[in-house]
């Protein structure tokens, strides 16, 4: 990443979309650190709270000392919230006063504050988002491993594994059995991703794509 560290903005999805991995917190730490004053970094951090791995770590605390760093989060995701579209920033005084100018005057509406705001004063939402995802997830990986189909380690709510053949029109024979799964992400062709949802969904997944592959 430093080589693109030539002023402008550079965006870091931890975790990432579309593979559900993670940069490493040494190595994310490391590139704020050395990265030039003149060069905007954006760290999108929509996946947080799925991330349980001791090698990530949110790059909040490091806004204090770099005026260049922006991280953002998301209620779309653990808060299910994807409909109603909220989300915040966190970043420097400064750095807020210059994003102003370009913030849309009805960015937010009524519905998702109020969704947002009941979202924070429930103390059981994330472990309780946390907790399903993991059990559905590991179900889930578990079975596909024993078709002999190897994921991605998963820091997220949604999974990326080899289907060992193009993926396109694997896609389209899943919509066909009423089960929509990720696009095609064309850096990773042979590559499916996999939303999470409740187990009796992920059943449901689990059958249509043996049916599509058999």
């Amino acid at each position: 990443m430093m080589a693109a560290a030539k002023g402008g903005l550079i965006y870091v999805c931890n975790p990432n979309n579309p593979t559900a991995s993670i940069t490493p917190k040494d190595e994310l730490r490391d590139f704020v650190e050395k990265t030039p004053g003149g060069t905007m970094i954006l760290v999108d951090e929509a996946y947080f709270h799925y991330a349980d791995s001791p090698d990530y770590e949110s790059m909040i605390p490091l806004v204090q000392d770099h005026p260049s760093l922006i991280v953002s989060r998301t209620f779309s995701k653990i808060y299910g919230m994807a409909g109603l579209r909220c989300g915040y920033c966190v970043a420097q005084k400064e750095t807020l006063e210059r994003i102003r100018p370009h913030q849309m005057w009805d960015s937010v509406n009524i519905m998702a504050l109020a969704a947002a705001s009941a979202s924070l004063d429930d103390p059981d939402q994330v472990p309780n988002g946390q907790r399903l995802n993991n059990e559905a997830k590991t179900f889930t990986i578990g079975e596909l491993d024993k078709m002999g189909y190897k994921t991605i380690p998963s820091q997220a709510n949604f999974i990326m594994f080899d289907c060992k053949r193009p993926v396109l029109p694997l896609i389209k024979a899943m919509k066909d059995r009423n089960v929509q799964v990720g696009r095609l992400f064309p850096p990773v062709p042979n590559h499916m991703r996999v939303t999470i949802g409740k187990k009796s969904e992920m059943e449901s997944f689990l059958n249509a794509f043996k049916q599509v592959m058999a």
